[in-house]
């Protein structure tokens, strides 16, 4: 990918190979990888999203309604599946960004999977 990326953008990303619960395919995924890094390092980290859902969602998600961005559909940041990336070789295409309330409640969900805040 030639362009670069930004916390908060939403990039499409070729995750396969992954083994075992790990969320596969090719997805959008949200960068969660501060500015800093995104512009010095090859790599960035990200969040994928998944329109399988159910009516319960756990302090380490975030929905995110498809009027808020660029998805047909509404979709769940799943912060308990934090990966790190190649810029260059796994993503394929930037197609947007979160809104920074939407982006606030990602940092609240990536706090309580990474253990930094009690759930």
């Amino acid at each position: 990918m030639a362009t670069s990326v930004h916390r908060g953008d939403i990039v499409v990303v070729e995750l396969n190979p992954t083994q075992g619960s790990e969320q596969r395919g090719t997805r959008p995924c949200l960068v969660v990888q501060n500015n800093v890094g995104n512009a010095n390092a090859p790599t960035t980290i990200v969040v994928p999203f998944t329109t399988s859902f159910g009516e319960q969602i756990y302090p380490f998600e975030v929905l995110v309604p498809a009027e808020e961005c660029a998805f047909r559909e509404d979709s769940v940041a799943l912060c308990s599946q934090v990966r790190t990336v190649s810029v260059e070789h796994r993503i394929t295409e930037n197609i947007g960004s979160i809104p920074q309330e939407r982006m606030d409640e990602v940092d609240t969900a990536l706090e309580y999977s990474l253990g930094l805040t009690e759930v």
